[in-house]
């Protein structure tokens, strides 16, 4: 992996949800792209750099992140202080956003931290595309383990669901190396596993048939899919 990965995205909205190195999209880039506040850090920092020349309006807040059947919902919220929330950076400039907990009801929990362009008029009268980083904020929430993680799938009509049930009491960032071990799955670049969050469900739809390196451990799998219980797979 390299030391200093560079991510670009020419779309309106780019999820960052790998790794703590800096990461860019268009003209932006921010370090690092998952923020923690921690019993021992309670305010965190965020540096975000603006690699245009001209100037560039931002606005940044929280959302809360749950996982509801299987998908990630977020809602708006205040739990959160974020100084400042919007913001102008000067082209080649870089703004510290710091980022810390409105109470300690706030604390033991996953949010969504928003980093989004203020839309402005382009010069020539065109369209500019905003954009918008969706950064994984982790609010005195420990780091779960690979092992936490029992894996299913199911049939269902024409596609197979994959699904994830974390046991533990932290959130896991799913290794692809470990999925496809722990699956019988040969890891696919394409499926974006992210995070599931303490005792939540992360659910993947396969559009097309899994490519299966392990036969059985797949089968196994799909047995504990059909079974309601769920059964542990690791």
């Amino acid at each position: 992996m390299l030391s200093r990965p560079i991510l670009r995205s020419l779309l309106a909205a780019a999820a960052l949800i790998a790794g703590a190195a800096p990461a860019a999209a268009g003209t932006l880039q921010v370090d690092p792209i998952s923020v923690e506040v921690t019993a021992d850090r309670k305010v965190a920092s965020l540096k975000i750099k603006n690699e245009e020349a001209s100037p560039v309006v931002i606005r940044a807040y929280a959302l809360t992140w749950n996982q509801v059947d299987g998908e990630d919902r977020y809602e708006e919220s205040n739990a959160l202080i974020l100084s400042p929330p919007i913001f102008t950076i000067k082209g080649g400039a870089t703004q510290v956003v710091r980022i810390g907990l409105r109470s300690p009801a706030a604390a033991g929990k996953a949010y969504r931290l928003i980093v989004e362009e203020v839309p402005q008029a382009a010069p020539d009268g065109g369209v500019r595309v905003a954009l918008r980083l969706n950064l994984p904020l982790f609010a005195m929430l420990p780091q779960g383990r690979q092992t936490d993680i029992a894996w299913s799938a199911r049939k269902d009509g024409s596609n197979w669901v994959l699904e994830a049930a974390n046991g533990g009491q932290g959130w896991v960032r799913i290794d692809p190396e470990a999925a496809a071990k722990a699956t019988g799955l040969a890891e696919d670049p394409s499926l974006h596993l992210g995070v599931v969050l303490p005792n939540s469900r992360r659910r993947w739809i396969l559009k097309s048939a899994p490519r299966i390196a392990d036969a059985s451990r797949f089968q196994l799998i799909a047995r504990n899919g059909d079974d309601e219980a769920r059964l542990a797979s690791r």
